[in-house]
Protein backbone atom coordinates (compact mmCIF):
# COMPACT_ATOMS: atom_id res chain seq x y z
CA UNK A 1 0.00 0.00 0.00
CA UNK A 2 1.66 3.26 -1.17
CA UNK A 3 1.32 5.87 1.05
CA UNK A 4 2.06 9.80 0.56
CA UNK A 5 2.97 11.83 3.34
CA UNK A 6 2.37 15.09 2.19
CA UNK A 7 2.07 17.73 5.28
CA UNK A 8 1.96 21.73 5.22
CA UNK A 9 3.55 23.39 7.91
CA UNK A 10 1.50 23.86 10.91
CA UNK A 11 1.62 27.77 11.09
CA UNK A 12 3.68 29.04 14.05
CA UNK A 13 4.33 25.46 15.43
CA UNK A 14 5.99 23.13 13.59
CA UNK A 15 7.52 23.34 9.64
CA UNK A 16 6.01 20.74 6.94
CA UNK A 17 9.52 18.19 7.17
CA UNK A 18 8.91 18.27 11.02
CA UNK A 19 5.76 17.02 10.50
CA UNK A 20 6.20 14.50 7.74
CA UNK A 21 9.10 12.78 10.03
CA UNK A 22 6.71 12.45 12.54
CA UNK A 23 3.92 11.21 10.56
CA UNK A 24 6.05 8.54 8.77
CA UNK A 25 7.95 7.36 11.87
CA UNK A 26 4.64 6.66 13.48
CA UNK A 27 3.18 4.70 9.79
CA UNK A 28 6.81 2.98 10.05
CA UNK A 29 5.58 0.48 12.50
CA UNK A 30 2.89 -1.04 10.40
CA UNK A 31 4.17 -3.48 8.01
CA UNK A 32 3.21 -3.42 3.83
CA UNK A 33 2.98 0.17 4.28
CA UNK A 34 5.46 2.15 1.64
CA UNK A 35 5.65 5.51 3.12
CA UNK A 36 6.56 8.56 0.12
CA UNK A 37 7.22 11.56 2.30
CA UNK A 38 6.75 14.93 0.58
CA UNK A 39 6.85 17.67 2.95
CA UNK A 40 5.44 20.23 0.80
CA UNK A 41 5.12 24.27 1.34
CA UNK A 42 2.97 27.04 -0.97
CA UNK A 43 5.69 29.27 0.31
CA UNK A 44 5.04 30.33 3.41
CA UNK A 45 6.26 28.86 7.04
CA UNK A 46 8.68 26.44 6.36
CA UNK A 47 9.23 26.74 2.84
CA UNK A 48 13.62 26.63 3.19
CA UNK A 49 12.72 23.20 5.20
CA UNK A 50 11.26 21.69 2.25
CA UNK A 51 13.64 23.09 -0.27
CA UNK A 52 16.40 21.35 1.89
CA UNK A 53 14.62 18.05 1.69
CA UNK A 54 14.03 18.48 -1.89
CA UNK A 55 16.96 20.57 -3.72
CA UNK A 56 19.80 19.47 -1.39
CA UNK A 57 20.96 22.85 -0.12
CA UNK A 58 23.46 24.91 1.97
CA UNK A 59 22.79 26.83 4.71
CA UNK A 60 23.86 30.30 4.31
CA UNK A 61 23.42 33.01 7.12
CA UNK A 62 23.24 36.59 7.32
CA UNK A 63 22.42 39.45 9.93
CA UNK A 64 19.34 41.74 8.81
CA UNK A 65 16.86 44.17 10.88
CA UNK A 66 14.43 42.84 12.70
CA UNK A 67 10.77 44.33 10.99
CA UNK A 68 9.52 45.57 14.80
CA UNK A 69 12.73 47.07 15.89
CA UNK A 70 15.93 48.78 15.61
CA UNK A 71 17.57 45.27 16.28
CA UNK A 72 18.91 42.78 14.32
CA UNK A 73 18.07 38.83 13.22
CA UNK A 74 19.90 35.80 12.03
CA UNK A 75 18.29 35.24 8.32
CA UNK A 76 18.89 31.38 7.08
CA UNK A 77 18.80 30.99 3.18
CA UNK A 78 19.49 27.79 1.03
CA UNK A 79 21.74 27.44 -1.47
CA UNK A 80 22.28 24.84 -4.24
CA UNK A 81 25.74 25.46 -5.60
CA UNK A 82 25.51 23.01 -8.77
CA UNK A 83 22.42 24.86 -10.40
CA UNK A 84 23.29 28.28 -8.68
CA UNK A 85 20.04 28.71 -6.91
CA UNK A 86 19.12 30.31 -3.81
CA UNK A 87 16.21 30.25 -1.61
CA UNK A 88 14.24 32.86 0.83
CA UNK A 89 11.68 32.04 3.05
CA UNK A 90 10.41 35.29 3.49
CA UNK A 91 8.99 34.07 6.97
CA UNK A 92 12.52 33.87 8.55
CA UNK A 93 12.50 37.59 7.38
CA UNK A 94 9.37 39.14 7.94
CA UNK A 95 7.28 36.34 9.40
CA UNK A 96 4.51 36.37 12.26
CA UNK A 97 7.04 33.38 13.73
CA UNK A 98 9.57 36.40 14.59
CA UNK A 99 7.15 38.88 15.58
CA UNK A 100 5.99 39.00 19.12
CA UNK A 101 2.32 39.15 19.14
CA UNK A 102 2.66 42.52 21.03
CA UNK A 103 4.78 44.28 18.28
CA UNK A 104 2.40 43.18 15.53
CA UNK A 105 0.77 46.45 14.09
CA UNK A 106 1.80 46.47 10.67
CA UNK A 107 1.18 50.20 10.01
CA UNK A 108 4.63 50.49 11.78
CA UNK A 109 5.97 47.76 10.68
CA UNK A 110 8.92 47.43 7.39
CA UNK A 111 9.88 44.92 5.12
CA UNK A 112 13.35 46.78 4.64
CA UNK A 113 15.23 43.14 6.26
CA UNK A 114 14.53 41.66 2.75
CA UNK A 115 15.87 44.67 0.95
CA UNK A 116 19.01 44.33 3.14
CA UNK A 117 19.56 40.82 2.53
CA UNK A 118 19.23 41.06 -1.07
CA UNK A 119 21.71 43.85 -0.91
CA UNK A 120 24.06 41.13 0.57
CA UNK A 121 23.74 38.54 -1.00
CA UNK A 122 24.31 40.73 -4.37
CA UNK A 123 27.27 42.18 -2.68
CA UNK A 124 28.73 38.51 -1.90
CA UNK A 125 28.04 37.80 -6.20
CA UNK A 126 30.21 40.99 -6.56
CA UNK A 127 32.88 39.55 -4.53
CA UNK A 128 32.73 35.87 -6.15
CA UNK A 129 31.57 33.98 -3.22
CA UNK A 130 28.31 32.76 -4.46
CA UNK A 131 27.51 32.43 -7.98
CA UNK A 132 23.56 32.87 -8.23
CA UNK A 133 21.70 32.93 -11.37
CA UNK A 134 18.22 32.70 -9.82
CA UNK A 135 16.61 33.43 -6.43
CA UNK A 136 13.60 31.77 -5.39
CA UNK A 137 11.46 33.80 -2.42
CA UNK A 138 8.76 31.83 -0.66
CA UNK A 139 6.22 34.72 0.07
CA UNK A 140 4.31 34.20 2.60
CA UNK A 141 3.45 34.11 6.99
CA UNK A 142 4.57 37.54 7.07
CA UNK A 143 3.33 39.65 9.63
CA UNK A 144 4.54 42.93 7.32
CA UNK A 145 2.01 44.71 5.10
CA UNK A 146 3.75 47.49 3.14
CA UNK A 147 3.38 46.48 -0.76
CA UNK A 148 7.41 45.78 -0.05
CA UNK A 149 8.28 49.44 0.22
CA UNK A 150 10.08 48.61 3.00
CA UNK A 151 12.39 46.32 1.38
CA UNK A 152 12.31 48.93 -2.15
CA UNK A 153 13.81 51.40 -0.22
CA UNK A 154 16.84 49.63 0.89
CA UNK A 155 17.04 49.63 -3.10
CA UNK A 156 16.94 52.47 -3.66
CA UNK A 157 13.03 53.71 -3.57
CA UNK A 158 11.98 57.00 -1.81
CA UNK A 159 8.47 58.70 -0.75
CA UNK A 160 8.73 62.32 -0.33
CA UNK A 161 6.13 64.49 0.87
CA UNK A 162 4.70 67.58 -0.29
CA UNK A 163 7.76 69.44 1.20
CA UNK A 164 9.97 66.91 -0.68
CA UNK A 165 10.82 65.74 2.91
CA UNK A 166 11.85 61.96 2.45
CA UNK A 167 9.17 59.85 4.74
CA UNK A 168 10.09 57.02 6.24
CA UNK A 169 8.36 54.01 4.37
CA UNK A 170 5.85 52.51 6.46
CA UNK A 171 2.47 51.79 5.81
CA UNK A 172 1.21 54.12 7.83
CA UNK A 173 3.24 57.51 5.87
CA UNK A 174 1.62 56.29 2.49
CA UNK A 175 -1.17 58.87 1.90
CA UNK A 176 1.36 61.61 2.57
CA UNK A 177 3.44 60.69 -0.21
CA UNK A 178 2.90 62.96 -3.07
CA UNK A 179 5.69 61.36 -5.40
CA UNK A 180 8.16 58.89 -5.56
CA UNK A 181 11.86 58.32 -6.45
CA UNK A 182 12.48 55.05 -7.81
CA UNK A 183 14.95 53.91 -10.55
CA UNK A 184 15.29 49.56 -11.01
CA UNK A 185 18.22 48.31 -9.84
CA UNK A 186 19.80 45.80 -12.28
CA UNK A 187 20.43 42.30 -10.46
CA UNK A 188 23.16 39.62 -12.27
CA UNK A 189 19.78 37.17 -11.21
CA UNK A 190 16.69 36.59 -11.75
CA UNK A 191 13.97 36.95 -8.75
CA UNK A 192 11.31 34.25 -8.70
CA UNK A 193 8.16 34.45 -6.39
CA UNK A 194 6.38 31.17 -4.78
CA UNK A 195 3.20 32.97 -3.76
CA UNK A 196 0.74 31.00 -1.21
CA UNK A 197 -2.09 32.50 -2.01
CA UNK A 198 -3.76 33.87 -5.61
CA UNK A 199 -5.35 36.49 -4.32
CA UNK A 200 -5.52 40.44 -5.67
CA UNK A 201 -3.43 43.68 -4.17
CA UNK A 202 -6.61 45.64 -3.91
CA UNK A 203 -10.32 45.54 -3.62
CA UNK A 204 -12.88 42.76 -1.78
CA UNK A 205 -10.13 40.14 -1.99
CA UNK A 206 -7.02 42.16 -1.30
CA UNK A 207 -4.27 41.81 0.64
CA UNK A 208 -5.73 44.22 3.20
CA UNK A 209 -8.98 42.85 4.03
CA UNK A 210 -8.30 39.43 3.32
CA UNK A 211 -5.34 38.72 5.27
CA UNK A 212 -5.03 42.16 7.69
CA UNK A 213 -6.76 41.12 10.68
CA UNK A 214 -4.35 38.26 11.27
CA UNK A 215 -1.28 40.08 11.11
CA UNK A 216 -2.85 42.48 13.62
CA UNK A 217 -4.46 45.12 11.84
CA UNK A 218 -7.77 46.62 13.25
CA UNK A 219 -10.87 47.40 11.15
CA UNK A 220 -9.56 51.04 10.72
CA UNK A 221 -6.40 49.96 10.21
CA UNK A 222 -7.28 47.84 6.95
CA UNK A 223 -9.01 50.52 5.55
CA UNK A 224 -5.85 53.14 5.72
CA UNK A 225 -3.39 50.39 4.87
CA UNK A 226 -5.85 49.52 1.42
CA UNK A 227 -5.79 53.40 0.73
CA UNK A 228 -2.18 53.73 1.34
CA UNK A 229 -1.91 50.99 -1.37
CA UNK A 230 -3.71 52.44 -3.82
CA UNK A 231 -1.88 55.78 -3.13
CA UNK A 232 1.20 54.29 -4.21
CA UNK A 233 -0.24 52.61 -7.15
CA UNK A 234 -2.23 55.83 -8.46
CA UNK A 235 1.28 58.00 -8.14
CA UNK A 236 3.39 55.10 -9.91
CA UNK A 237 1.39 55.17 -12.48
CA UNK A 238 1.08 58.66 -13.11
CA UNK A 239 4.70 59.16 -12.94
CA UNK A 240 5.15 56.19 -15.19
CA UNK A 241 7.52 53.95 -12.91
CA UNK A 242 4.77 50.94 -13.44
CA UNK A 243 2.57 50.11 -16.33
CA UNK A 244 0.13 47.44 -15.67
CA UNK A 245 -1.31 46.53 -12.55
CA UNK A 246 -3.79 43.40 -14.59
CA UNK A 247 -3.08 40.74 -12.01
CA UNK A 248 -0.89 41.53 -9.10
CA UNK A 249 -0.90 39.23 -6.44
CA UNK A 250 -2.09 40.33 -2.78
CA UNK A 251 0.61 37.93 -1.14
CA UNK A 252 2.66 38.81 1.91
CA UNK A 253 1.17 41.94 2.42
CA UNK A 254 1.11 42.94 -0.97
CA UNK A 255 5.38 42.37 -0.66
CA UNK A 256 4.73 39.81 -3.96
CA UNK A 257 3.15 42.86 -5.78
CA UNK A 258 6.28 45.04 -5.00
CA UNK A 259 8.24 42.73 -6.42
CA UNK A 260 6.20 42.37 -9.82
CA UNK A 261 5.42 45.62 -9.80
CA UNK A 262 8.74 47.21 -9.27
CA UNK A 263 11.69 44.48 -10.14
CA UNK A 264 9.86 42.76 -12.78
CA UNK A 265 9.90 39.53 -10.40
CA UNK A 266 7.89 36.53 -11.97
CA UNK A 267 4.93 34.92 -9.58
CA UNK A 268 4.59 31.26 -9.84
CA UNK A 269 1.29 30.00 -8.22
CA UNK A 270 2.20 27.45 -5.16
CA UNK A 271 0.05 24.72 -7.10
CA UNK A 272 2.49 25.01 -9.50
CA UNK A 273 4.98 24.83 -7.23
CA UNK A 274 3.91 21.82 -5.28
CA UNK A 275 2.88 19.77 -7.74
CA UNK A 276 5.89 20.23 -10.49
CA UNK A 277 8.81 21.78 -8.75
CA UNK A 278 8.55 19.27 -5.53
CA UNK A 279 7.56 16.12 -7.44
CA UNK A 280 3.56 15.62 -6.51
CA UNK A 281 2.72 15.03 -10.30
CA UNK A 282 5.24 12.19 -10.46
CA UNK A 283 3.18 10.09 -7.64
CA UNK A 284 1.83 7.12 -8.87
CA UNK A 285 -0.45 4.43 -7.97
CA UNK A 286 -1.32 6.36 -4.21
CA UNK A 287 -3.64 4.58 -1.89
CA UNK A 288 -3.39 6.93 0.97
CA UNK A 289 -2.91 10.45 1.21
CA UNK A 290 -2.47 12.44 4.32
CA UNK A 291 -1.81 16.15 4.41
CA UNK A 292 -2.04 18.32 7.30
CA UNK A 293 -2.13 22.08 8.06
CA UNK A 294 -2.60 24.06 11.16
CA UNK A 295 -5.94 25.88 10.69
CA UNK A 296 -7.99 24.30 7.51
CA UNK A 297 -10.27 26.72 6.51
CA UNK A 298 -11.63 27.91 3.09
CA UNK A 299 -8.42 30.22 2.08
CA UNK A 300 -6.78 26.65 2.21
CA UNK A 301 -8.47 26.51 -1.22
CA UNK A 302 -6.61 29.24 -3.00
CA UNK A 303 -4.17 27.59 -4.19
CA UNK A 304 -2.43 26.89 -1.21
CA UNK A 305 -0.55 23.65 -0.72
CA UNK A 306 -2.70 21.56 1.70
CA UNK A 307 -5.72 22.33 -0.69
CA UNK A 308 -3.66 21.95 -3.52
CA UNK A 309 -3.16 18.36 -2.72
CA UNK A 310 -6.76 17.56 -1.78
CA UNK A 311 -7.55 19.11 -5.42
CA UNK A 312 -4.78 16.83 -7.27
CA UNK A 313 -5.90 13.47 -5.48
CA UNK A 314 -9.93 14.53 -4.83
CA UNK A 315 -10.58 12.52 -8.21
CA UNK A 316 -8.38 9.41 -7.61
CA UNK A 317 -9.61 6.29 -5.53
CA UNK A 318 -6.99 7.56 -2.65
CA UNK A 319 -8.64 8.27 0.54
CA UNK A 320 -7.35 11.33 2.04
CA UNK A 321 -6.72 11.82 5.50
CA UNK A 322 -7.07 15.84 6.26
CA UNK A 323 -4.85 16.38 9.90
CA UNK A 324 -5.20 19.91 11.26
CA UNK A 325 -5.36 21.54 14.38
CA UNK A 326 -8.88 23.14 13.73
CA UNK A 327 -11.06 23.10 10.49
CA UNK A 328 -13.22 26.16 9.36
CA UNK A 329 -17.22 24.92 9.21
CA UNK A 330 -17.75 26.87 5.40
CA UNK A 331 -14.28 24.64 4.52
CA UNK A 332 -15.72 20.78 5.99
CA UNK A 333 -18.64 21.86 3.72
CA UNK A 334 -16.42 21.88 0.71
CA UNK A 335 -14.30 18.95 1.21
CA UNK A 336 -14.75 16.53 -1.44
CA UNK A 337 -16.40 13.02 -0.38
CA UNK A 338 -12.86 10.86 -0.27
CA UNK A 339 -11.42 13.88 2.50
CA UNK A 340 -11.39 12.47 5.92
CA UNK A 341 -10.34 15.50 8.27
CA UNK A 342 -9.28 14.89 11.96
CA UNK A 343 -9.17 17.90 14.16
CA UNK A 344 -6.08 17.29 17.03
CA UNK A 345 -7.98 20.10 19.05
CA UNK A 346 -10.83 16.56 19.93
CA UNK A 347 -8.05 15.22 22.10
CA UNK A 348 -7.45 18.28 24.12
CA UNK A 349 -9.72 19.88 26.73
CA UNK A 350 -7.99 23.21 25.48
CA UNK A 351 -6.77 24.85 22.09
CA UNK A 352 -3.61 26.10 23.77
CA UNK A 353 -2.46 22.04 25.00
CA UNK A 354 -3.52 21.62 21.08
CA UNK A 355 -0.65 23.84 20.14
CA UNK A 356 1.88 23.01 22.74
CA UNK A 357 1.53 18.91 22.31
CA UNK A 358 0.86 19.20 18.71
CA UNK A 359 3.37 15.89 18.74
CA UNK A 360 0.99 13.67 20.61
CA UNK A 361 -1.97 15.18 18.81
CA UNK A 362 0.01 13.79 15.03
CA UNK A 363 0.47 10.37 16.83
CA UNK A 364 -3.35 9.94 18.19
CA UNK A 365 -4.54 11.47 14.96
CA UNK A 366 -1.92 8.84 12.83
CA UNK A 367 -2.83 6.06 15.18
CA UNK A 368 -6.76 6.61 14.12
CA UNK A 369 -5.48 6.64 10.58
CA UNK A 370 -4.13 3.06 11.11
CA UNK A 371 -6.86 1.73 12.52
CA UNK A 372 -9.00 3.24 9.61
CA UNK A 373 -6.99 1.70 6.65
CA UNK A 374 -5.18 -1.52 8.22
Amino acid sequence: MNILVAPNSFKECADSAELADIISSCLFRSPNLNIISKPVSDGGDGFLSVCYKNFGLKKIYYKIPAPFNPGRIRCTVGYNKKNKNLFIESANVLGLKIIPPEKRHPLILSSRGLGVLLNKILKDVKKGKLEVNKVTIGIGGTGTNDLGIGMLSELGMKLTDKNNSVLEPLPLNFKAAKKILWKKPKFPFRINLVADVNNSLLGPEGASRVYGKQKGLTTKEIKIADAGFEHIIRISKKERIISSTEYISGAGGGLAAGFQLFLGSELILSDKFVLSSLGINKSKNISIVITAEGRFDTQSFRNKATGTIIKKFSNSPAKIFLICGSIEKKALDLLPENVYPIEISKYFDRKADSIKNYKKGIKLACEEIIKTII
